[in-house]
């Protein structure tokens, strides 16, 4: 069983992150927020469209029956057994570009569990997207103990004091600090975390970026001691990582995705082999009913108020014809005792950060029951990134499924999942599209073998918002296709540690 700790305080110092550098930081974030840009723009006229399919349909929830797949048992520590302490710091600012401006803005609460006794810690922050949606999951930084008694960590959080002291009260030094991908989201707080611990070598996934200007990492603070890739990855000697025994390591380096021919969605999974833990980061996810303890109790009652902001506008411009819905419902927040409503405040806030907006977020039960308690690729994923360039994604997870591992740790949402290499090659089964049509079969997937189309691995009645915004960013071009996609240049994955490295 793990067990959470948790402190806290209202330290007045602050680590200011990201000044003016981090308004040309990584915009397409998680993923590819291009979604966050042109979406604005598209919205209206994809919700409208939704509106008038959900009109013409039936008034269920989910259009196809959702597939079978293999249901995964996690063994996640249930909310509320976080204790609290106001003698450390939780102040934090950020200044994030306007078009991705990520929350909490000023303060941050760290939880830490040991997962492991001794060896495997999570220490988890609230993370989510301002604008007054109130959408927010949590963000996890991994922690391993190596052979050496050193730290590892993966995809760091913020700094805060309280998260420096958590990890502090290990008892071990922290060797090792990896970004395991280029997503702004989790790269922005490497270069914080690293003058934390300014002995720790760093290790970071290739082809970082920044838009609309493209800079080096060590321009947002991160002073890299190698590039991640083959056997671990190589500093500037051409040496490989001293953890590269402990760990396998595989490189997702598809070609240029969208807005310019250097964005890259980047990531590296790796194989703790001691333990037969796959860690990966934006790759899969793992939904149920377990809250984390990182999103806070009046996030979930404002979500289950059916008089909230987004509620509200809804209503206001009958999207997905809600007016309808409204009317029929049986049951309102008004109605609910505070655990129901801040159930239903979960299930909204979990299924906005998957689908951007599923069918019925008033009534959002069958919504749901499509995604909960399975290991899928989460919907924003497929759609605006994986879909687009299926043959290499599938490979990717073809390489990972030969792994032998029983436990998969992704960075958002539940953890750790009780899965191995059959439920993960049952996550991208899906590829190359989840989309319906009116072919028959295609071949393809992970497994190489033959499926149909419209087996309903996402409910297609949520998806029609999220694959609107895709085909409109495709026909702005600000997603790529096969037939408009410029030839980029990848980043050197052995011999790849040069220029701002670490110095020693």
């Amino acid at each position: 069983t793990a067990t959470a700790t948790a402190t806290a305080s209202s330290s007045a110092s602050s680590d200011v992150v990201a000044s003016a550098a981090t308004a040309v930081t990584a915009l397409p974030s998680a993923p590819l927020a291009a979604a966050a840009a042109v979406a604005s723009v598209a919205a209206f006229a994809v919700f409208r469209a939704a509106s008038l399919h959900s009109s013409s349909s039936s008034s269920s929830a989910s259009g196809n029956p959702v597939a079978a797949t293999t249901t995964a048992t996690t063994m996640t520590p249930p909310r509320g057994t976080g204790a609290g302490d106001a003698s450390k710091g939780r102040a934090y600012l950020i200044a994030p570009p306007p078009l991705f401006p990520l929350v909490p803005a000023f303060s941050r609460e760290t939880f830490r569990y040991e997962i492991i006794p001794n060896s495997m810690w999570f220490f988890e922050q609230k993370q989510g997207i301002g604008l007054g949606l109130n959408v927010s999951v949590n963000v996890r930084m991994t922690v391993i103990k190596l052979e050496s008694g050193g730290l590892w960590v993966h995809a760091p959080v913020a700094p805060t004091k309280e998260c420096v002291a958590l990890l502090n009260e290990l008892d071990a030094p922290v060797e090792h600090i990896v970004l395991p991908t280029t997503l702004f989201e989790h790269k922005i707080f490497v270069g914080p975390f690293q003058r934390k611990y300014p002995d720790a070598e760093v290790w970071i996934a290739p082809d970082q970026w920044s838009w609309p200007v493209n800079l080096p990492p060590t321009f947002f603070g991160i002073f890299k001691t190698g590039t991640l890739g083959f056997g671990g990855g190589v500093d500037a000697n051409g040496d490989a990582p001293s953890w590269a025994d402990e760990f396998e390591c595989e490189l997702l380096t598809p070609p240029a995705l969208g807005v310019a021919s250097y964005v890259a969605f980047t990531e590296c999974a790796f194989l703790h082999k001691a333990t037969r833990t796959l860690l990966v980061t934006d790759a899969v996810v793992y939904v149920s009913e377990n809250v984390p303890d990182a999103i806070p109790d009046r996030d979930l009652l404002e979500s289950g108020d059916d008089d909230n902001f987004t509620i509200a506008a809804l209503k206001f411009l009958n999207l997905f014809d809600i007016k309808t819905k409204a009317k029929t419902r049986t049951t309102s927040s008004k109605d609910m005792t505070e655990n129901e409503r801040k159930r239903l405040g979960w299930q909204r806030n979990a299924l906005q950060a998957l689908y951007f907006g599923p069918s019925n977020l008033l009534d959002p039960e069958m919504s749901w029951v499509g995604i909960v308690n399975r290991l899928i690729v989460a919907p924003v994923v497929s759609t605006l990134v994986y879909e687009n360039v299926p043959d290499d994604v599938a490979d990717w997870a073809r390489r990972i499924g030969r792994w032998k591992f029983d436990t998969i740790v992704p960075a958002h949402f539940d953890a750790p999942i009780k899965a191995g290499p059959k439920e993960w090659n049952a996550a991208f089964g899906f590829l190359p599209t989840s989309r319906p049509a009116d072919e028959p079969e295609i071949t393809g997937g992970v497994g190489g073998g033959v499926r149909g189309f419209g087996d309903g691995y996402y409910p297609d009645e949520d998806m029609i918002l999220l694959r609107g915004v895709g085909d409109v960013l495709k026909d702005a071009g600000v997603i790529f296709t096969d037939e408009n996609r410029p030839r980029r240049k990848l980043g050197v994955v052995q011999g790849a540690g040069v220029g701002g490295e670490k110095k020693k």
